[in-house]
């Protein structure tokens, strides 16, 4: 009999990438001023969750726009708003099926408000996604490893493949924290809206454990405990570390953790300071990278085996760069100079194009900085201005060629915006990260499949007693047991009363 190896193999079902319209309404809200005009929208999308049925994944998604506007008001601040479109959309997906998992990516490529003819509060919204879904499955097989005695290979191939270790595993974890106000914000009387998203910065592997290291990043809007009742919102990040349990995970094994927000809460306390309550949902594959050496993939004789494409994508490598950038820039002229910078952060970060050359991979993007200060102006308003810094880097990854797919995340490690003269000096930090991964679709013979052949049922004989017969020695000689006897002769109402000549029936051997 010819080697096999089993193994257990993430399977692409299949993929698909539409693009969407989604539709629908947003609202200043009720603290904030009237819109004079708008200075910048800035739209992303998540998913709230996701449904398979046979050959279709139905998205349901969250676009969440940040509106920074001219307020219509006599010192014309500056203010901005945030608001939520929910939408759903469908993609076929030829192989997909209930319960398989899936990735779904979304780039949001246009965004546009229109004020409503009904209320100028209200903006209608119009924006064009890039939906992408991969459906994969676990799929345990037997592949052939050698050619069989007497058959002859026509081709070979070495075959390398991730082989899951143990099952996913999830498990939920509540991550708590308690927080002051920041300094430069007003106290909260209200909490209006919590955005939480959370970002995975280390994984690694011990003895049947996964540990897992991230951060909970929340987006608090509020009414504040002022006369005006005005709407502010406040960033605060929460640390993380969690282990989920994989049974035959050992050090230096391969991981997957991907992390789902499935609840938010803030909530106020006294002192002031605030609450946060977040439940997140981890799931983990921890995978072993075996290689296959010179297994057939075309046989002379196919007689006793199955040809099938194991379609899995094999990860190449991955390396990660930090990117520091600082820039000195004028305060716009629409605004007025700046008399204290409040706070800063990075609003968004896009990765604008990609290029895998031998071994690295060169990598463009843009980073948007928004900064709150307090104005040069009478009334000391409080302003907010965007900026946009252009980077361009490259990442090792060893193994890495043209025409190969890659993935990769930017991720804010500092910013800081300090006030020089009358312009202002920005300094990011980035941890950019590249997977370089591409797609093998070779074939492998399984072993076909044995029909299970049902034995036909043996008829009973008949057997005439004689004299020093009992149906102890008649079941024994016939290696049968007296209950057997007793099922199929009905008549025989005492097993230790037969009589010579009497004709009984003598069930199957019990032992075939």
């Amino acid at each position: 009999m010819a080697e096999t190896e089993r193994l257990k193999v993430h399977m692409v079902q299949g993929e698909n990438r539409v693009q969407a319209v989604v539709r629908g309404q947003i609202e200043v809200p009720e603290a904030k001023p009237d819109v004079e005009k708008i200075l910048s929208k800035e739209a992303k999308a998540k998913v709230r969750d996701v449904s398979i049925v046979p050959n279709k994944v139905i998205v349901n998604g969250t676009l969440t726009l940040q509106v920074t506007y001219v307020a219509f008001k006599p010192e014309q601040s500056v203010n901005f708003f945030h608001d939520n479109v929910n939408f759903t959309t469908s993609l076929d997906v030829t192989g997909a099926g209930p319960g398989d998992d899936y990735d779904v990516e979304f780039t949001v490529e246009d965004v546009s408000l229109t004020p409503s003819s009904r209320n100028p509060r209200k903006f209608d919204v119009a924006a064009v996604l890039s939906v992408f879904v991969k459906v994969t499955d676990v799929d345990e097989l037997e592949v052939l490893t050698e050619t069989p005695a007497g058959n002859k290979a026509l081709e070979t191939q070495d075959i390398t493949v991730e082989h899951l270790i143990g099952e996913k595993e999830t498990k939920q974890v509540i991550v708590s924290d308690r927080f002051d106000m920041p300094e430069e914000k007003p106290d909260a009387e209200r909490i209006l809206n919590t955005e939480a998203r959370v970002v995975i910065t280390d994984k690694r592997v011990i003895a049947n454990k996964v540990i897992v290291e991230g951060e909970v990043r929340l987006q608090v809007l509020y009414v504040a405990m002022e006369p005006e009742q005005s709407v502010h919102d406040l960033h605060h990040t929460i640390k993380f570390s969690e282990f989920v349990e994989v049974p035959e995970a050992e050090a230096g094994m391969n991981v997957q953790a991907y992390a789902e927000v499935e609840s938010a809460d803030v909530g106020l306390i006294v002192d002031p300071a605030l609450f946060a309550d977040v439940i997140i949902k981890l799931t983990v594959f921890v995978t072993e990278t075996r290689t296959l050496r010179d297994v057939p993939t075309e046989l002379e004789d196919e007689e006793g085996y199955e040809r099938i494409r194991l379609k899995v994508e094999q990860e190449i490598g991955s390396g990660e760069t930090q990117v520091v950038l600082r820039e000195t820039t004028e305060v716009p002229e629409s605004k007025p100079d700046v008399t204290k910078v409040l706070e800063t952060r990075v609003d968004s970060t896009e990765v604008t194009e990609t290029n895998i050359l031998s071994g690295k991979v060169l990598i463009r993007g843009t980073v948007d900085v928004e900064v709150v200060y307090v104005g040069e102006c009478p009334d000391q308003a409080v302003h907010a201005l965007h900026q946009r810094l252009n980077f361009r880097t490259f990442v090792v990854v060893e193994g890495a060629k043209h025409g190969m797919n890659v993935k990769v995340k930017v991720e804010p490690e500092y910013v800081n915006v300090d006030q020089v003269n009358t312009d202002l000096h920005t300094e990011v930090v980035l941890r950019v990260t590249a997977t370089v991964w591409e797609m093998s679709q070779p074939y492998v013979y399984t072993p076909a499949a044995v029909p299970t052949v049902t034995p036909s049922p043996c008829p009973p004989t008949e057997y005439t007693v004689r004299a020093g017969d009992t149906l102890s020695s008649i079941a024994a000689a016939n290696r049968v047991t007296v209950q057997m006897i007793l099922d199929i002769n009905p008549d025989i109402t005492n097993p230790d009363v037969i009589s010579v000549g009497q004709v009984i029936k003598i069930p199957c051997p019990a032992m075939g």
